[in-house]
């Protein structure tokens, strides 16, 4: 369950999250100049993206939600000073608040919905007629090169589910009723200091153990050393290893 994996990674989730980070950033920077009376945040996480809303929207509301029960409570405990910002476990695929918010955000979390057409309308319902939706999601092309020697190495072991590709993103936006404003598709290359350090920083990121992540079946020793082996020769970067990381940002209304 994605909600108990990332409550195991509560702790460590931060240490390595720079492209996370990023992304986040990428999301503030793209809102309009608005001063909403109250954001919903769906994904918070360990807050990556709720301390940059603060700095922009000083004790404007927030709502965070995540549906990670210990993401929650790690968020809440280090932003014990904030009280204008309400951590409330619960799914993006079914949260209602119970009003309509006027801006939602969201980074670094839909793309692991099990049913993202779904996903989308729920949070169309959620925002208010003229709000605005800011979403960064990590897409297909990201940890291509972990995907495609995983496949090499232990085919029969592959996942089922894959993270939904660009043009996926913005059909399930569209068809749920939103209007795009504006869009940035990127591709950026991590760089680790090797392959071992690669594996350790994801899995405590939550990363692996996902549907997207793992096969019918965990890698067994044997597979696991050809895999780091085989990542340290195939991926070098100087100073290391690298891992691609695909990304896209919307923002949207519902007009």
């Amino acid at each position: 369950m994605i909600g108990n994996r990332f409550s195991a990674a509560a702790e460590t989730y931060d240490r390595h999250a720079r492209p996370q980070l990023a992304l986040a950033q990428s999301v503030v920077s793209m809102l309009p100049e608005i001063y909403p009376e109250q954001i919903l945040e769906l994904g918070s996480g360990t807050g990556q993206l709720t301390r940059l809303l603060t700095q922009r929207f000083p004790e404007v509301l927030i709502d965070a939600v995540d549906v990670a029960e210990k993401m929650i409570l790690h968020s809440r405990a280090k932003f014990a000073k904030f009280p204008h910002i309400n951590w409330i476990v619960g799914d993006a695929q079914t949260y209602w608040g119970g009003d309509r918010y006027p801006l939602i955000v969201s980074s670094s979390a839909l793309h692991w919905v099990a049913d993202l057409p779904k996903t989308c309308e729920n949070i169309f319902e959620c925002l208010e007629p003229g709000g605005t939706l800011a979403l960064g999601m990590m897409l297909r092309g990201t940890l291509k090169e972990l995907h495609e020697l995983r496949e090499s190495i232990a085919p029969e072991k592959t996942p089922d589910l894959t993270l939904p590709t660009y043009e996926e993103t913005k059909a399930c936006l569209q068809e749920a009723g939103f209007h795009l404003q504006r869009r940035k598709h990127s591709e950026e290359e991590i760089v680790y200091d090797d392959a071992k350090a690669f594996l350790k920083a994801i899995h405590e990121q939550g990363v692996t153990g996902g549907k997207v992540s793992t096969g019918n079946a965990p890698l067994n020793r044997s597979e696991l050393s050809q895999l780091v082996a085989d990542y340290q020769d195939a991926y070098a970067s100087d100073g290391g290893v690298y891992a691609t990381y695909e990304t896209a940002t919307f923002l949207l209304t519902r007009d």
